[in-house]
């Protein structure tokens, strides 16, 4: 398919649907899980953002549909307009970043991702019901730089909704509407900046949404059975050596 060997797209099956699970599950880490491993497989970072742009945008446009009662738009829709204006500048960062040595790419996720853990675990804001506009324009700027150039546009705005005295019900439609709003044009984007290059990763990301649903649906049957907290533990700790691990991959590959 589209010039993938069997041993990727096997890998890509189980990655996503993994990822996908854990997500279910403890509510975050599917692109934190699935872009690093992905890269780890053999794919391109553009690749592996197309890939993971599909099953994204069906699972957060189900999510809003079934949220839809809850989803404030007069708060969702500025945020996506602050994400538009930045999306592109990811994505030119993305059309220069796949020009690099596979290493160096492995590198620059791992570095983000240790600084997307470091952030999640050592910043802690007063919760209230507004913040300032300056932190609502650099929490969704920075949001949409990443979601263009790594696909993990979610941590900026999960700071900022800590910073929210918001109820998990108004949270979580926050995320999914803000999310379906970006995820049209992150790929319209994508096809637009990078064309052939990753029209044949839109194809295995589409093939493998069945997939990722299934995936979720089985992290929801998980998630009422197992210890989310001692999961989330394994699951922090396993992305901060996936993090260590990619920095070092020179020296490992050595």
């Amino acid at each position: 398919m589209g010039g993938f060997d069997p041993w990727m797209l096997t890998a890509a099956a189980l990655i996503l649907i993994l990822s996908s699970t854990i997500q279910s599950i403890i509510g975050f880490a599917f692109n934190l899980l699935a872009v690093p491993l992905l890269i780890w497989a053999g794919f391109s970072l553009a690749q592996v953002v197309a890939v993971t742009s599909i099953p994204i945008l069906v699972q957060v446009s189900v999510a809003t549909w079934k949220l839809r009662d809850h989803v404030v738009w007069r708060e969702v829709l500025p945020a996506s307009v602050i994400r538009y204006l930045t999306l592109p500048i990811g994505i030119s960062l993305l059309y220069w970043i796949n020009r690099l040595d596979p290493t160096h790419v492995k590198q620059l996720v791992g570095v983000m991702l240790l600084l997307i853990l470091a952030s999640q675990r050592w910043i802690r804001i007063r919760p209230k019901e507004r913040l300032l506009l300056f932190w609502d324009l650099l929490a969704f700027s920075a949001s949409g730089i990443m979601l263009g150039m790594i696909a993990m546009g979610g941590p900026p705005v999960v700071l900022w909704l800590m910073a929210h005295d918001w109820s998990a019900l108004r949270t979580r439609a926050f995320m999914a509407a803000l999310f379906f709003t970006a995820a049209p044009v992150q790929v319209l984007l994508l096809y637009w900046k990078l064309g052939d290059a990753v029209a044949s990763s839109f194809v295995v990301g589409f093939a493998m949404t069945p997939l990722v649903l299934a995936g979720s649906l089985l992290g929801i049957r998980l998630g009422n059975r197992l210890d989310r907290d001692r999961l989330r533990r394994f699951i922090l700790f396993f992305l901060l050596l996936t993090g260590v691990v990619s920095l070092l991959s020179p020296w490992i590959k050595a």
